[in-house]
């Protein structure tokens, strides 16, 4: 046991023990059956449907019988990304987990906080016999980080409270009472493959050490994309010189910033050295433009081998594609410093048979935004002839100045952190604005641990943090 030296024990315990089973997103079942016969084991009534989305229900402490249910909500599902020089099989193998001062890491891969701490501070309540607190409904979705197809199929009517708790912030100085708006995009550019002519040379070009991160957390931070970078040198060479797209690879996760893509392409062999020099001066220029957010930032290239090409007017469509979209953010709000009204990430992209397929997500402060994006998505996809879908919409979540679940967090939570805490709205997406459009009336209020560099391998959960978190709850459900 990693965390066995640490506290609070009860909830990391949990957490290390999820730690051992592969959940990444579409891979839940292993996790929801283990805390399925975990609740099981306590004698409480379970709902486990065929997405295997999960549903705990556990009564009143003596004294709470009469007050009416809190819904606590999260989800199991993590980001899997790992470092190009790690191994680990997300399907099978265990997170590798170390402390490092205040902090509890993995061995070059995310650590899964996000959102599994939660789960572990749910699996802690529900095994806790010294906590008092009204019925509890805990629910466990899947596929959150894949578009929220877990909380968009759940069934609500298996729910009575109208009061929401989710753990799936953070930044344990905060309450978050509101969230961005997504959806996913699939823009699909079929192409005709061409056979590589001799005169042609091949190589291969690789963006890699960016710091990457959360699209909706970190996108106002100005971070290197790997796949808009790789882009823009493709731009540059097809503006001096013949250039030809054997393929392009690149991300992991549609809601993670890129930190890696390769490209293979074809150069005619008269314009090898031009092409050598447009090369150079980029990885000179990226260089400074990423100083401070990317300071590993490492733009290479080596022969490569190729035994076919795109069309050239499909590789010219790509090239377009690449440059036109979306990216980063698109609007801040004149209303709240600081705060994304709206973004887009482009955050994978993939080379078959057929083609190519780039998947984004657009966010936005209000469903208008992402209808915006969306619009402009669209109009790029005619003039490049490529196939566009729009899929996994979900609702931003309005913030309720009135919120009596607000009031009661705020007067439990200086007690615990010795300070008032601050308001805020997230660009990132949540649950919440899902479950706030299936239940009319739910008051919801969001907060969590302090965890850092979310998506990335750099992912690190605050000990000390969890500890306050965990305590915090605690003092929270006794006053509701």
């Amino acid at each position: 046991m990693i965390l066995q030296n640490h506290q609070p024990q009860a909830v990391l315990k949990h957490f290390e023990a999820i730690s051992q089973i592969p959940r990444g997103s579409g891979n839940e079942q292993a996790v929801s059956d283990y805390i399925n016969d975990f609740a099981k084991n306590l004698g409480l009534k379970t709902v486990q449907d065929n997405m295997h989305n999960l549903i705990i229900y556990k009564g009143a402490t003596p004294g709470y019988e009469s007050h009416p249910p809190v819904i606590l909500q999260a989800h199991t599902d993590m980001v899997c990304e790992k470092n190009a020089d790690v191994t680990h099989d997300f399907l099978t193998d265990p997170l590798k987990l170390y402390v490092d001062g205040d902090f509890i890491k993995a061995q070059g891969t995310t650590l899964g906080a996000d959102n599994g701490i939660a789960v572990a501070m749910y699996m802690a309540l529900l095994e806790a016999e010294d906590v008092q607190h009204p019925p509890l409904e805990i629910v466990l979705t899947v596929e959150e980080e894949t578009g929220m197809g877990g909380a968009q199929n759940l069934d609500y009517s298996l729910l009575k409270g109208r009061r929401m708790v989710n753990l799936d912030s953070t930044k344990d100085t905060e309450f978050t009472m509101g969230c961005a708006a997504g959806s996913m995009v699939e823009y699909m550019l079929e192409t005709i493959w061409r056979h590589v002519e001799p005169e042609w040379d091949v190589f291969k070009i690789t963006v890699k050490g960016l710091t990457g991160g959360h699209s909706g957390d970190d996108i106002e931070k100005e971070r290197g994309n790997a796949i808009v970078i790789l882009g823009e040198i493709l731009g540059t060479l097809y503006a001096h010189t013949p250039i030809a797209v054997a393929s392009i690879n690149g991300g992991m996760k549609v809601n993670a910033i890129p930190r890696e893509a390769t490209a293979t392409i074809a150069v005619m062999t008269k314009d090898v050295d031009m092409a050598l020099g447009l090369l150079e001066k980029c990885r000179a220029n990226f260089a400074v433009q990423y100083r401070v957010s990317d300071k590993n930032l490492d733009i290479s290239w080596e022969e490569g081998h190729a035994y076919k090409v795109m069309d050239p007017m499909r590789g010219e469509d790509l090239i377009a594609s690449l440059s036109l979209l979306p990216n980063g953010v698109q609007h801040m709000s004149t209303e709240i410093a600081g705060l994304v009204n709206a973004s887009c990430n482009i955050g994978v992209i993939e080379t078959n048979a057929d083609g190519v397929k780039i998947s984004a997500m657009p966010r936005g402060a209000a469903r208008f935004y992402n209808e915006q994006m969306e619009v402009q998505i669209g109009l790029l996809s005619k003039l490049t002839t490529a196939d566009v879908t729009f899929i996994q919409r979900s609702p931003a979540w309005d913030y309720n100045p009135d919120s009596a679940l607000l009031k009661a967090a705020q007067a439990c939570y200086a007690p615990v952190f010795g300070k008032a805490a601050e308001v805020s709205a997230i660009h990132a997406g949540l649950e919440c604005g899902l479950f706030a459009d299936k239940l009319p009336g739910l008051d919801i209020i969001s907060f969590g641990p302090t965890n850092i560099d979310l998506h990335t391998p750099e992912e690190r959960l605050s000990i000390a943090s969890t500890a306050k978190t965990w305590a915090f709850l605690q003092t929270l459900l006794k006053a509701l």
